[in-house]
């Protein structure tokens, strides 16, 4: 029995093991006892020819009794050992685990781990295309937490039993992101950049469950399926934990992250990036709007969905039989640190166990100036959720998206009268602004994401006026025009379609006349034209990754792959001779030639850091090609504890 406690706890074994194996031995010791017996009292029989019969029966008897009251003592001591330590010691144990539970219900108890001395926190900048994922997971039980650690600039998972003081790393993740436990506790899930794997808790060979690209979210549920959103968002996907052919649950073109399972098989919780909460049903299909200015939600067994509101982390009552909202949300947590999509570095156990990243909203940015030697220059506008945003062609001016929960507007800003933004656009769901060659109209996306019946549209409207024109015919649920031709031709983004992504269309502004740059099932979109007008740069993930590719225009079957690994975000300087673009936090810039030929060298890093990334284009580059337009994130140190908090959901109860 010492040696079961001492080696079944190093396999995690669970207590079954334990209780079969000592049943086992128990119902095993007899037989062997008996069996020693007879063969003992054999051979005494057979030493024992000079002495008499009666002598013998008498020492056989006696020697016999002897052993038989051994025996049956033996195992009195054995059961009783046996009933004590599964019986006896477990009724003991429950009642003081309830007693526990009861007396800690009185309140919340609060305490903090730190990473390890020469570690933090791995964040957004450490994630592929810099845009964060989350860098902690506890399990079902609360019996570990796990954490991506930025060790010497490099990712790598650690695991720490809540019942310890000792951290261990698992061999095999390095690089790896998005941590997530099995139901059982046995295994842990995580991220590459193109691939789900699963790793045993306690170490081990990484398996490689299946190819997937751009995920945001994961949930084991209960069966040992995986869900999980995958195309940026754009289908959510199941999958078996132990592996085979991947199963398609949905095909959106609504952009939709974070699954969350329902208890009960009631739906899966998904978000959006116009900060709406949906249900999603798998069996009718159907996706309901459930909570406005909301992100990353997950259920309680309180009766609750807590999730990342515009302010506070929040929580509404909601009632799983009906499942609809059933009261009004309220405010339960501040400081999480909450990435620019929305995802929080949050986590908590079904058994009443929080584990946060303390920290600030990344996505509350402010536009910044920095030149090629990264030093920056502050803009006189306030902090706000921003979104994409475009400089005129002379650079006077700033057309910008503000994000308000699930609407947002245009807004201009002039740099030379430094006064006050005016507002372009009210309620109209207004994105990607780009403004008109000449300088005289600005074109958006707009949107209503609200009403599913209303599909996006792209409008053009004059910088000082406030009526709008329609550029494009109703054919699309998200789009935004990516970059101006000649003679009336743009090149937009567009999802039109869920089974190709998104795609770039050519739209002729004044006739509507559609037809297609690039439309397969790979995403391609943020287009940017040469300033002859003779080539397109634009972003896709036809390799697996985002990658800046050149195509001829008119568009041609050629193309040229001109990144070195991922890349997103291309924008063609003035003079035709670079292509800059967006690794991550690393800016880049690519020597070209367009004539006669397209050619282009190797990319160089220009400068990086730590800077916004949203939906669409998210920096923009000056005339002369020498200052950069980027959006500054609030000062974050890098965080180096995880704050835990038991009981928390005893709060939700009392409100």
């Amino acid at each position: 029995m010492q040696i079961l406690d001492i080696v079944l706890p190093t396999f995690n074994a669970p207590q079954w093991v334990n209780q079969t194996l000592l049943l086992l031995l128990l119902l095993g010791l007899p037989l062997v006892t008996i069996l020693a017996w007879v063969i003992d009292d054999k051979n005494a029989q057979a030493t024992q020819n000079h002495e008499s019969s009666f002598s013998i029966n008498t020492a056989i008897f006696s020697e016999s009794s002897k052993i038989s009251l051994a025996f049956g003592a033996m195992f009195i001591a054995i059961v009783f050992l046996f009933a004590d330590r599964f019986i006896i010691s477990d009724g003991q144990r429950s009642s003081y685990e309830t007693s526990f539970v009861s007396s800690a219900t009185l309140n919340v108890q609060r305490s903090s781990i730190n990473v390890l001395s020469n570690q933090t926190i791995a964040l957004a900048d450490m994630m592929p295309l810099g845009v964060g994922r989350k860098s902690i997971a506890i399990s079902r039980e609360g019996n570990f937490l796990a954490y991506v650690a930025n060790e010497l600039g490099e990712m790598k998972i650690y695991i720490r039993p809540m019942d310890s003081f000792e951290t261990y790393g698992l061999d095999g993740t390095e690089g790896g992101f998005s941590p997530f436990f099995s139901p059982d506790e046995q295994w842990l899930g995580f991220l590459t950049p193109t691939h789900i794997m699963k790793i045993p808790v306690s170490g081990g060979s990484p398996q490689r469950l299946t190819e997937a690209a751009n995920v945001y979210g994961l949930y084991w549920g209960e069966d040992n399926n995986i869900i999980f959103s995958e195309r940026e968002g754009l289908q959510i996907s199941a999958i078996s934990s132990d592996g085979g052919s991947k199963q398609v649950l949905l095909q959106t073109t609504d952009l939709l992250f974070n699954p969350e399972v329902l208890p009960n098989e009631k739906g899966i919780l998904l978000s959006n990036l116009s900060s709406v909460i949906h249900l999603f049903n798998p069996v009718d299909g159907t996706l309901t709007p459930l909570i406005y200015r909301g992100r990353d939600g997950r259920y309680l067994d309180t009766g609750h969905i807590v999730y990342a509101g515009m302010e506070s982390y929040m929580a509404v009552p909601f009632n799983l039989d009906t499942v609809s909202i059933d009261g009004s949300p309220f405010p339960i947590l501040d400081g999480v640190l909450t990435e620019a999509i929305g995802v929080t570095q949050l986590t908590f156990s079904n058994n009443g166990i929080m584990a946060y990243v303390p920290g600030t909203d990344m996505g509350i940015t402010t536009p910044t100036w920095i030149n090629r030697a990264g030093i920056e220059q502050s803009i006189p506008l306030n902090e706000a959720r921003y979104g994409s945003f475009d400089l005129s062609p002379d650079d006077s001016q700033l057309a910008f998206s503000v994000v308000d929960g699930s609407d947002s507007d245009v807004w201009i800003y002039d740099f030379e009268r430094e006064i006050s933004p005016q507002r372009l656009t009210v309620n109209r769901g207004a994105l990607f602004p780009k403004w008109s060659p000449n300088g005289e109209a600005i074109s958006y996306g707009a949107q209503n994401p609200e009403n599913s019946d209303v599909k996006a549209r792209l409008d053009i409207q004059g910088s000082g006026e406030l009526g709008s024109s329609r550029i494009t015919e109703d054919f699309a649920d998200l789009i935004g025009l990516d970059t101006w031709g000649s003679n009336g031709d743009a090149i937009v983004m567009a999802i039109s379609d869920p089974n190709q992504s998104i795609d770039l269309y050519i739209v002729n502004t004044i006739t509507q006349e559609r037809r297609a740059f690039s439309a397969t099932e790979s995403s391609e979109w943020g287009a940017s034209f040469s300033p002859n007008k003779d080539f397109v740069a634009f972003t896709t993930d036809m390799s697996g990754q985002y990658q800046i590719n050149v195509k001829r225009f008119p568009p041609t079957e050629e193309r040229w792959v001109v990144s070195s690994g991922y890349g997103e975000e291309p924008v063609w300087s003035e003079n035709g001779n670079e292509i800059f673009y967006r690794r991550g936090n690393e800016w880049l810039s690519i020597p070209v030639e367009t004539n006669p030929e397209f050619s282009s060298g190797n990319p160089e890093v220009i400068f990086e850091g730590p800077y916004g990334n949203v939906p669409g284009l998210s920096y923009q580059v000056s005339q002369d090609g020498n200052n950069f337009l980027l959006l500054k994130q609030p000062s974050q140190e890098p965080p180096k504890e995880i704050h835990l908090v038991n009981n928390w959901p005893i709060d939700l109860e009392g409100r």
